[in-house]
């Protein structure tokens, strides 16, 4: 491993757990939940497999955007469940490891990070983090959990320093990123427990206070199409219901959101 990385596998390796996990560290690849999906084609890797990269030459977000991997400043982390789960259950995924991403890094900060439905983490108003989950048909289960976070990162590319920013950027603290995987982790196990011992409510209950979002008027972009409304809760599939200008209730399992 290069000296200049702060990532110390043989920590991390040490850490307990209910799976059996197996750690591979990457110098750079061009996306972790590629690096996973390469191996479930050619020998699919039992659950607990962890894949971490300093560098990321093909990060990817949601929408097939571009997640902006700088060198051992963030991050770039995913994991493969075997979920048994039915298939309305398995966007609770996202809000899962969005949970549980929220949590391990507010752990590291003074002022905390909030939730955007979805998939994203907001800290001062600007993104910090954001879960990619793919699901993979092979003969069992297979999702793979993508995490990505700007933890040391001093900038960002000008078509992204608008909406985007670091832990570093924030706080003025460069935070040790072991210690974030290892919260991280450990968090991902905590509440992936919770979702298969089917507390979702509870899940769902710690999302919510994790969020800022309800009680917003909000635009929520799919496709083509924009729908606006005031935000008012999750329902138990973890769907965002909207009141719309009518008053109508809405529920929606995907889509883009911004504030008006």
């Amino acid at each position: 491993m290069p000296n200049s990385s702060d990532i110390d596998l043989s920590i991390l390796q040490n850490l307990a757990s209910e799976t059996k996990r197996q750690w591979l560290y990457l110098h750079e690849t061009d996306s972790t939940n590629a690096e996973i999906g390469r191996r479930l084609q050619d020998h699919p890797p039992e659950e607990g497999l962890v894949v971490i990269a300093d560098a990321q030459t093909g990060g990817r977000g949601r929408l097939g955007r571009v997640w902006h991997s700088e060198p051992e400043n963030g991050i770039y982390l995913s994991t493969l469940i075997r979920p048994d789960l039915s298939p309305e259950k398995l966007p609770l995924i996202t809000l899962m490891a969005g949970l549980a991403t929220v949590l391990a890094v507010n752990s590291t900060i003074p002022s905390p990070a909030r939730l955007k439905w979805p998939n994203d983490l907001l800290l001062n108003g600007k993104k910090i983090a954001g879960v990619l989950c793919e699901n993979h048909s092979t003969k069992t289960p297979a999702v793979i959990i993508g995490i990505g976070i700007n933890v040391n990162h001093s900038q960002f590319p000008p078509e992204i320093k608008d909406i985007a920013t670091s832990l570093k950027l924030e706080t003025g603290l460069k935070i040790n990123r072991t210690s974030l995987i290892k919260n991280l982790v450990t968090q991902l196990d905590l509440q992936y427990n919770e979702l298969k011992n089917n507390e979702v409510k509870i899940l769902l209950e710690n999302w919510c206070k994790n969020t800022d979002l309800f009680g917003n008027t909000i635009t929520i972009k799919k496709g083509n199409r924009k729908i606006a409304g005031k935000a008012l809760r999750l329902d138990k599939l973890g769907r965002l219901v909207l009141a719309g200008h009518s008053g109508k209730e809405l529920a929606l399992d995907s889509g883009e959101v911004s504030l008006e």
